[in-house]
């Protein structure tokens, strides 16, 4: 999954609450004006200032006297239309059919299951919900108007700031007790349907199950080229034997004997996965484990009773399926050429990657190269990561070649480890030796990095001072939490590309029932926006137009961050992602038959077509904050690949949410105020 933001919240809500205020002000400005020209032509252009200035006078005193009694009184009858309307059973009615039918065509013949069962539910409750919320909001204050049953509410003494915030709360109550229903059934269904289980095949094709779940249904393996006898495949270096399980849930898992040699005077393996322990003439003890190989994201653990020829092995329940990686991304990422010179998109191999920078593996001229990529990690404690004795790193790397090279090996890579001294003239600095490793393209690769290297110590004069191993923490990292990990390339002739967000440390792993309860709360950030933008939009439109206006602030919304791209332009106000310019100066070109790579002559004529083009880029660019950004509040993209949604990225929807909310309430109660509804 590429990451483009890496936003913190602290640092994003000034800035944020700056573009809040400003829009704010432009809407009020607007508001005014075009509450103005209405008003004249009611009342006559010099009335229009005391009418209007009145409204405006009246608003503070009227939500400081809001009444909650009041709001909750018609929040109640808002949940009983909603209840009477039935959009708020048969939309559940939906979601029950289709998960409980919907396992029949997922997951078939694919090593990522979870992925498309977490799509499902989170996509599917999406989409009903917003519709729901949509149809409540939209047809419930029109049609009251045009029954005239809102004249039992308005000839009372309620304020327009109490029916409009009485209907959002009444809809938003309805809206999350639906979700939180939905919520419920979504996680024990996905969690039911990956749920299982497999034995020891007795035969490589029928996948029959064995009779003896033990040593016989395992075949050995050629140890020197690692292959399998029977199928032919690539196995562990350290493989003895091999088997595979039975197929359930639409796939098998392929099982390794390894052999793990440990030093005899390390403390005896205590694992539950042993099934055979030996004594080596040499002192050292071997011991031989029954390993799962994993299948997509998930693998199973191993039990052995028993040891050697009698011993029994029994797969417990899928583990893997149900993650929520913490990743500790780089605070900044920089690339450096051959001659060791800082460069920001890394190495031009010729193509066009904005994410990706390519670091060069030398030439077999000059073998030496100082092209590299580094990291620079902060906050790097030993307590944000597992218990275990290596640190994770996982790696999306991509290669680009330059000659095919060896079919069956893949480009090598090499990560190394400095430390970041907060006073580099005067403190020694820790550098790890390369560790190399092959690379895997389009798929996330981990690396376990001991936490004991091998390294030095340097100099700020570059002089050795010692070598030998050194705690990850204690050492590299040391009291400020800096660490920098440096990729580079050990294949002449061949790159790699990497971005900021295909790098990074992973921290301990977030229980997933909480990053599910994040990804609901992103649906509900959404449905609290569709809730008060219908509701402010019914308080001067037919229901078809707030239909409509909603669906297309919600396209603009889900596609706001292309969009932005789209009407990216630099400090001349030329477009940058767009070749051609903008839509007049396309035009033309289409009509003149101009080719795009080529300038317009300059001249009055093309100056005009320049400004309006940046004039209506900008007013799209405007466009896209007025609707709300939608991919802030989508977090189905983390909770599908296994990753936990950051509480920055959490903290930054809810603000969002509540900004629209306000400025939809306000514009609700500024529309009803001045809407004759009965005279």
């Amino acid at each position: 999954m590429y990451v483009e933001s890496f936003p913190n919240f602290s640092e994003w809500f000034l800035p944020g609450l700056l573009l809040f205020l400003a829009v704010l002000v432009s809407g009020a400005t607007l508001g005014l004006f075009f509450g103005y020209l209405v008003a004249a032509f009611r009342h006559g252009p010099f009335e229009a200032f005391y009418v209007v200035a009145q409204v405006v006078a009246e608003a503070v005193p009227d939500f400081m006297k809001t009444s909650p009694r009041r709001v909750f009184a018609l929040a109640r009858l808002a949940i009983k239309e909603a209840m009477r309307r039935r959009v708020v059973l048969v939309t559940f009615v939906i979601f029950a059919l289709s998960v409980l039918f919907g396992s029949w065509f997922m997951g078939g013949g694919t090593e990522k299951p979870e992925q498309i069962y977490v799509n499902f539910v989170l996509w599917g409750t999406q989409m009903l919900v917003l519709l729901m919320g949509l149809l409540l909001s939209a047809f419930s204050l029109p049609d009251d108007i045009k029954n005239k049953t809102i004249y039992t509410v308005v000839t009372k003494p309620v304020r327009s700031s109490e029916v409009v915030l009485g209907r959002m709360l009444g809809f938003a109550t309805v809206g999350t007790l639906l979700l939180i229903l939905m919520g419920l059934i979504s996680y024990f269904f996905v969690w039911r349907s990956l749920d299982h289980s497999h034995q020891i095949a007795g035969d490589w094709k029928t996948k029959a199950v064995a009779s003896d779940q033990g040593m016989a249904a395992f075949t050995a393996v050629d140890t020197e080229s690692h292959k399998s006898i029977v199928t032919g495949k690539r196995v562990s270096e350290n493989a003895l034997f091999e088997a595979t399980t039975t197929v359930d849930n639409d796939h098998s898992h392929r099982l390794e004997i390894i052999s793990d040699v440990r030093e005899a005077d390390q403390p005896p393996l205590e694992s539950e996965d042993i099934i055979r322990t030996i004594k080596r003439d040499d002192g050292k003890v071997e011991y031989q484990r029954v390993m799962c190989l994993p299948v997509g994201n998930h693998t199973h653990p191993v039990t052995v009773t028993g040891e050697g020829d009698d011993a029994q092995i029994t797969l417990g329940q899928s583990v893997g399926y149900f993650r929520a990686r913490v990743p500790i991304y780089s605070s900044e990422l920089t690339f450096y050429n051959r001659e060791g010179e800082p460069n920001k998109k890394g190495t031009n191999v010729g193509k066009e990657s904005k994410r990706r920078g390519y670091v060069d593996g030398g030439s077999a001229r000059k073998r030496s190269t100082l092209s590299r990529a580094t990291f620079s990690f902060e906050n790097v404690r030993e307590n944000r990561f597992p218990d275990l004795d290596f640190v994770p790193i996982d790696l999306t790397l991509g290669v680009y070649r330059s000659y095919k090279g060896d079919i069956e090996k893949r480009v090598i890579a090499g990560l190394q480890f400095e430390s970041i001294p907060d006073k580099p003239d005067v403190e020694n600095k820790f550098i790890s030796e390369i560790i190399e490793f092959e690379t895997k393209e389009f798929a996330v690769q981990t690396l376990p990095v001991p936490k004991k290297i091998v390294g030095r110590i340097v100099a700020p004069d570059g002089s050795l001072v010692e070598e030998g191993a050194y705690d990850l923490f204690q050492d590299f990292a040391g009291e400020n939490g800096k660490l920098m990990v440096v990729l580079s390339c050990r294949d002449i002739n061949q790159y790699i590309g990497v971005g900021r967000s295909d790098a990074y440390l992973r921290g301990k792993d977030q229980a997933f029932w909480w990053n599910f309860l994040k990804g609901y709360i992103g649906i509900w950030c959404q449905l609290m926006i569709m809730i008060a933008l219908g509701v402010a939009l019914s308080t001067f439109l037919g229901s078809p137009l707030v239909m409509l206006a909603a669906v297309a602030v919600m396209i603009v919304g889900f596609n706001s961050e292309f969009i932005r791209k789209l009407a990216e332009v630099d400090a001349q106000g030329n477009l940058i992602n767009e070749l051609g310019g903008g839509p007049i100066e396309s035009f033309v070109r289409v009509v003149t038959q101009q080719n795009m790579m080529v300038d317009l002559d300059t001249g009055i004529f093309d100056t005009i077509i320049e400004k309006l083009d940046y004039l209506l880029v900008s007013m799209l660019q405007m466009l896209t904050y007025l609707a709300p950004d939608f991919g802030q509040l989508n977090f189905s993209n983390y909770l599908v690949h296994g990753y936990a949604v950051d509480n920055s990225r959490l903290l930054v929807a809810i603000a969002v949410t509540m900004a629209f909310v306000m400025g939809l309430t306000l514009l609700g109660y500024f529309c009803l105020k001045t809407r004759e509804i009965a005279k």
